[in-house]
């Protein structure tokens, strides 16, 4: 009976009474009160609330207010006694239930236009795409017909709230303790998904210098253990990428200690390739850490090297050994990560100048060549910026767009680059879509089409295939648009290689 006063009784449009409405955290104060006494006089009744809150946990169509309401009362069990009980429990069936969520949010349809920009120019483009006035009706028409997202958005902001109430009575260890179990079951080999993943974000960024650096190193151990299976290394070495761009809160000396790990594996991964002892004939796993050592340091470069002690140990490193290998990660890796690497890496003198001979080479066969092919690496960008309306108030003030970063060539910026620099500046409209969406109308078949690269930079995996049947240089960035898709819902799980 208590579960099931969870949620409130719904009137008409499946919405909250005005007296549930204001009496709401008073309600669920009670029910809490009244579950842990029960809790502290029977000592088995947890694991019976346990079955009970399993059997009436919320589903995926569900109405949203039902959902809110529900997870915060779960979440309002995970204090005290109850919350050693079966806090890890409750914790780990809220994730699922967003990560449901996350992966219905399904797009499909991939047009092929603006091939000739990259990622970089695409994040600062889409920063200044409401000219037309749009603003807030170009979001509606995005998001408002997508019921999981708005779905999701809602339950975000409630879990980043207990999140922060974990900070302030002082339990936020060990609640990502728990977090971080439940991503790498629940989350960490999701393929593609593109919200849920950002809790680890806000849990960081609430105590940079604990859980900050714990977990960047986490991902990086899973990524260095032989034992774990090729597709968790894959997006492990991805996700630390991603993160160590993205996240303000990490320090340039953290940043360089955790790439040297990864820069000293792909060297030795390289001398035994040398000597024909690696089994792997893809090198996915070799690909995806020259990427992400390459994407991080497109984001950083500049930072590490405004200290003299960290760019002389940068300068250590033996990047001129690992990119120009035989196994040549210049041209499976994204060519606009490789060219903007290159530029900043040539400005900072990081190689020496036979190295940058080579390196346009390969740059210009890969240009060359169809984009596509068995041994293109499917690139993976966990921490894209983040577009769900509601809880982006939690996220944007610790998350860095790439128009914020400072790189090495900076004062040397042309007259296009002076336009951009302020694109995604403080003054932006904290929680709104409306600086990441672009909607216009195609005029040959009157459909509206959607300007989504904001959420993910990185095309599906097929998209690769499909452009190398082609053949030409005509898909040689990224995917500019994508349209919502009117399929039925599917999970995107990360299956066969990566």
């Amino acid at each position: 009976m208590l579960v099931n006063n969870f949620t409130p009784p719904l009137v008409q449009r499946n919405e909250l009474p005005r007296w549930a409405v204001s009496r709401k955290k008073d309600i669920f104060f009670h029910l809490c009160e009244s579950l842990k006494t029960i809790s502290d006089t029977v000592p088995l009744a947890p694991r019976i609330l346990r079955d009970i809150i399993d059997r009436s946990m919320p589903k995926l169509f569900d109405n949203k207010a039902k959902m809110v309401s529900f997870v915060e009362c779960m979440l309002g069990l995970d204090t005290d006694r109850m919350g050693d009980l079966i806090g890890a429990t409750l914790l780990a069936k809220v994730v699922d239930l967003l990560t449901e969520l996350d992966v219905n949010i399904t797009w499909e349809d991939i047009i092929q236009g603006e091939h000739n920009k990259g990622i970089f120019e695409m994040e600062l483009e889409d920063l200044n795409e409401d000219e037309d006035g749009l603003g807030q009706a170009g979001t509606k028409v995005l998001f408002g017909g997508n019921a999981c997202a708005e779905k999701l958005d809602s339950l975000m902001v409630v879990v980043c709230e207990h999140l922060k109430s974990c900070a302030e009575r002082g339990y936020l260890d060990k609640e990502f303790d728990i977090l971080k179990a439940i991503f790498r079951a629940s989350v960490l080999r999701v393929h593609r998904s593109k919200f849920c993943q950002f809790i680890m974000f806000y849990a960081c960024s609430l105590d940079p210098k604990i859980c900050g650096l714990e977990f960047a190193f986490f991902l990086t151990e899973i990524f260095l253990n032989k034992e774990e299976d090729p597709i968790s290394r894959m997006s492990a070495v991805s996700y630390v990428g991603s993160y160590l761009s993205r996240a303000r809160f990490i320090s340039a000396d953290t940043v360089l200690a955790i790439l040297k790990k990864i820069v000293d594996w792909c060297d030795e991964y390289c001398v035994l390739q040398n000597r024909g002892t690696t089994a792997n004939p893809n090198h996915q796993i070799f690909y995806g850490a020259c990427q992400a050592v390459m994407y991080v340091l497109c984001f950083r470069l500049r930072s590490i090297m405004d200290y003299p002690n960290l760019k002389a140990q940068l300068f250590q490193l033996s990047f001129g050994f690992i990119l120009n290998h035989r196994l040549e990660p210049l041209k499976v890796c994204l060519p606009s990560i490789v060219n903007e690497f290159l530029r900043q890496a040539k400005d900072a003198g990081l190689f020496a100048a036979s190295m940058y001979s080579a390196a346009e080479d390969a740059i210009e066969s890969d240009l060359s060549r169809a984009f596509g092919g068995i041994n293109r690496l499917d690139t993976f960008f966990p921490f894209d910026p983040y577009l769900l309306k509601e809880s982006d108030r939690y996220i944007r003030p610790n998350f860095e767009f790439w128009s914020m970063v400072k790189t090495t060539y900076s004062n040397d910026k042309d007259d296009d680059d002076d336009e951009l620099l302020d694109l995604d500046a403080p003054e932006m409209n904290v929680g709104s879509l409306d600086d990441h969406v672009e909607i216009d109308i195609n005029s040959d078949d009157d459909e509206l089409e959607y300007s989504m690269n904001k959420m993910s930079i990185t095309p599906h995996h097929s998209f690769y295939h499909g452009m190398a049947a082609d053949g030409g240089d005509a898909g040689l960035s990224m995917p500019a648009r994508i349209r919502p898709s009117a399929s039925p819902p599917s999970r995107w799980a990360m299956s066969g290689s990566p």
